[in-house]
């Protein structure tokens, strides 16, 4: 973190952290893949992010402890898959986490914690209806992050 930028011979910046959040949607596991790329062709560091979004679990009253629970494991499956598909696609330095709380303010403020270089997403989630309600993560994260960020259609 506060490190210069690496400086590639013709004069652009190259990423030394990336960070690529998923929700286990297709969108996002093709943003997996284009944040691995990335990190391959750069040599970078990829970090992968899922946050359990505690907001839509307040709204199961009762089973709300149970939501959490399937939001965790489906979170731990998701960033599994991304770690294992990023390390058969030759990337070096991978790690992923799991996370509780708000996806949009928590993956900004995760990849600024890992001094990311360059966000990675799907532009479109699990959930319109959902993106719909609490608004756009994707949305959130290009206008609040403190770093580039790629959003894969």
């Amino acid at each position: 973190m506060g490190e210069e930028k690496r400086i590639e011979p013709d004069g652009c910046s190259a990423y030394k952290v990336i960070v690529a959040a998923t929700d286990g949607s297709a969108a996002a596991q093709e943003a997996v893949c284009h944040a691995a790329s990335q990190a391959k062709a750069y040599g970078a560091a990829l970090r992968v992010i899922y946050v359990v979004n505690v907001h839509i679990s307040f709204r199961m009253g009762t089973y709300q402890q149970m939501a959490l629970e399937i939001l965790q494991e489906e979170g731990e499956r998701s960033v599994e898959q991304a770690v294992g598909l990023a390390k058969n696609s030759g990337v070096q330095d991978v790690q992923g986490a799991v996370l509780r709380g708000n996806p949009r303010q928590d993956i900004v403020a995760w990849a600024k914690e890992q001094g990311a270089d360059l966000i990675v997403l799907g532009s479109r989630g699990h959930s319109r209806f959902g993106a719909f309600i609490l608004g756009s993560v994707a949305d959130y994260v290009v206008r609040n992050a403190s770093c580039s960020v790629l959003l894969v259609r």
